[in-house]
């Protein structure tokens, strides 16, 4: 008997205590097409993401605290909510730690001496996921580790502070980060791509005979290096600031960078 795909959704629930470490696993697959979008807001772990062939996202992920408090720990798991929502175009993933932060409380006055404890006992959440090679991706994050390989379309991602290597993309990008560590490994250029930054570590790299349109708006303390034959102009003598241009290789699409003072590197390959 064939089982539709909007009905071929398997959920798999673990809790297991050892070493002073708790966690809780989940295992769902949704229907998505070849060019939907994937939609995932997290908040603190890691998120790994590679690509397949098939109209589908695959996801495994496990919700982990290291709460020395055992049974503290087993509640903030249990409390920690993955919210999944579906259409044949768009799927979306959301961390929800609302009923931990609830919790984390016992009354007004433990909340007037910590007010911001509460998320230092929210629980690390894992993804790991195969989505289809030319769906969209967007992710909204704080602080997470994560890693993305082989996505062939546009990528959008905002993160506080978190570490973020994407390799193999074949697309445009609009990212976006506080002071986050950030890697970016083109295998082909053919979007336009922006970056933006106000402290963090940005390096982009290009294969080297890729041409692309190169724009800067870059404050004083930036520390910018390339590989590239690029042009400068001063925009603000006064307080010596510099952007860089020009139209690398013929040009083509556009890498947009900006930052207040973060270290900025475009790499060829």
């Amino acid at each position: 008997m064939r089982i539709p795909l909007l009905l071929s959704i398997v959920v798999s629930f673990m809790v297991t205590s050892a070493f002073s470490q708790t966690y809780r696993e989940i295992n769902k697959t949704l229907p998505l097409k070849p060019d939907g979008k994937l939609i995932i807001d997290t908040y603190k772990g890691t998120i790994s993401i590679t690509t397949h062939h098939k109209p589908q996202v695959e996801v495994y992920v496990k919700i982990e605290s290291d709460n020395n408090d055992t049974e503290e720990a087993d509640q903030e798991v249990k409390e920690t909510e993955i919210d999944f929502q579906n259409a044949d175009d768009e799927v979306v993933i959301h961390t929800d730690y609302s009923n931990v932060e609830r919790s984390s409380h016992h009354d007004f006055w433990d909340w007037l001496s910590d007010p911001q404890g509460s998320s230092n006992i929210l629980p690390l959440v894992h993804y790991t996921i195969k989505m289809p090679q030319t769906a969209d991706l967007k992710i909204k994050d704080y602080k997470s580790v994560s890693r993305i390989g082989g996505l062939h379309s546009t990528l959008t991602f905002n993160t506080y502070k978190g570490t973020v290597d994407i390799s193999d993309l074949t697309g445009g990008i609009d990212l976006e980060t506080y002071k986050g560590d950030v890697n970016i490994s083109y295998s082909s250029l053919k979007d336009d791509s922006h970056f933006e930054t106000y402290k963090g570590n940005i390096t982009v790299s290009v294969p080297r005979q890729t041409g692309f349109e190169l724009r800067t708006e870059f404050g004083r303390r930036v520390e910018f290096n390339t590989d590239f034959d690029v042009e400068t102009r001063e925009r603000d003598r006064k307080h010596h600031q510099l952007d860089y241009f020009g139209k690398i290789n013929g040009g083509g699409p556009l890498i947009h960078l900006n930052s207040e003072k973060g270290e900025i590197r475009l790499r060829s390959k």
